[in-house]
C-alpha cells in the first residue's frame, strides 16, 4: 500500500482515478474530470510544456517522479507549476529524503509518495515541514568559511 507523507504525517493514498501519462493527455478530454497526469522526468520539452500547461485548468493531481535524490529540477518544475497558478495537488515520489522535505513544500509539493519499504526506513517522525528552516550560510563546498 502506497504511503503520503503531508504535514500531518502518513495517510494512505486516497487518489483512486489512476495516472495518464503527458503523452496521452487528450485535448479534448472531458472539462469537468478530475484527471491525474503522471511525469516520469521533471524535464519537459517545448511542447510538452505547452501541452500540460494548456490543461493545468482540469488537472487535480501532478505526480513528479524524482531520478535521485538531488533532482532540484523537479523542485523548480513544481515551483513553475504553482507561478502557473496551478491550484491542484502536487506529489513527489521517487528518490525524496525525509530530510528534503522541507525543501519540497517550499517548492510547492502538497505531499510525498512512498513505497512500504521507504516509509519503514524513514518514519513518520523524520519527515517534518520546518517553515522556520533555512540553509546554513557559513559553510561553501568544502568546509567552513575561514574565519567561522
Amino acid at each position: 500500500m502506497t504511503l503520503l507523507v503531508t504535514d500531518s504525517g502518513f495517510i494512505p493514498d486516497d487518489w483512486a482515478d489512476g495516472y495518464v501519462p503527458l503523452a496521452a493527455l487528450s485535448d479534448t478530454a472531458d472539462p469537468t474530470l478530475n484527471v491525474a497526469v503522471d511525469l516520469n522526468s521533471p524535464v519537459l520539452r517545448s511542447r510538452e510544456w505547452d501541452r500540460l500547461r494548456a490543461a493545468l485548468p482540469r488537472i487535480g493531481l501532478i505526480r513528479i517522479r524524482l531520478r535521485d535524490f538531488g533532482d532540484v529540477e523537479a523542485l523548480d518544475l513544481a515551483s513553475t507549476l504553482r507561478r502557473h497558478q496551478y491550484g491542484g495537488r502536487l506529489r513527489a515520489h521517487g528518490a525524496m529524503l525525509a530530510r528534503c522535505y522541507t525543501l519540497a513544500r517550499r517548492a510547492g509539493f502538497d505531499e510525498v509518495e512512498l513505497d512500504p519499504a521507504q516509509a519503514r526506513r524513514q518514519t513518520c517522525e523524520h519527515w517534518r515541514n520546518e517553515p522556520g528552516w533555512f540553509p546554513r550560510t557559513d559553510r561553501i563546498a568544502g568546509g567552513l568559511r575561514s574565519g567561522a
